[in-house]
């Protein structure tokens, strides 16, 4: 049901969307901002009011997403409880502002969902990244969305971050010779830096324990 929801809204899948960031990025030719929205607390919606209400809230965001975006602006799922929003030409305050926005309708709004129409609270938090001022890649404008949605989930939910500038920090670590052997491998095989390796499983291992 959601999937055919999806199509008539037009929401994209993963893998529809990523390849649109990878043109853009790889044309170059504008400014754009992606926002990763996260429903907070999805799991205790779910169990509290059972998933029927769950799907529900899924549709109503997706239905305030496409309202309130304009035609030249794209959305996505990356998974259940999280949406992907790609602004064109629109530089990261701007995308700031329009996040901020539904963020704020939300809060301020309850919704009647599901067989007993029983008001229900909707709260998202989410992260925003530009290209190319917060990156130069996809992999990069991703991490610098989630980490802003981190700290927006750190510092209380229900808020919107803007991806900061993040200095990297030198951490001094043991490996065994073939751990180290087997990275300078992969690293020629990919054509991609150690450093670039580490940080991207260090990604994938945050990805991982906090689903």
């Amino acid at each position: 049901m959601l999937e055919l929801i999806e199509k008539i809204q037009g929401i994209m899948s993963k893998e529809e969307f990523n390849e649109v960031i990878e043109e853009k990025i790889k044309s170059a030719s504008e400014t754009f901002t992606l926002a990763i929205i996260d429903i907070d607390d999805f799991e205790t919606v779910n169990s509290y009011y059972g998933e029927t209400v769950g799907d529900k809230v899924i549709q109503k965001i997706a239905s305030v997403l496409k309202q309130n975006l304009r035609t030249n602006d794209l959305v996505g799922r990356y998974n259940k409880d999280e949406f992907h929003v790609l602004f064109s030409s629109t530089n990261a305050e701007t995308g700031f502002i329009m996040v901020e926005e539904i963020r704020r309708y939300f809060h301020e709004n309850t919704f009647q969902l599901g067989d007993k129409k029983r008001d229900i609270l909707i709260k998202i938090s989410a992260g925003v990244g530009n290209f190319p001022r917060d990156a130069k890649n996809a992999v990069e404008l991703y991490r610098a969305a989630g980490s802003a949605l981190f700290r927006a989930k750190r510092e209380g939910k229900n808020r919107v971050c803007l991806a900061e500038s993040e200095n990297m920090l030198l951490k001094s670590n043991y490996y065994t010779k073939t751990q180290l052997e087997r990275l300078g491998e992969l690293s020629k095989k990919t054509d991609k830096t150690e450093a670039f390796l580490l940080r991207e499983a260090l990604d994938d291992l945050f990805d991982k324990y906090s689903k």
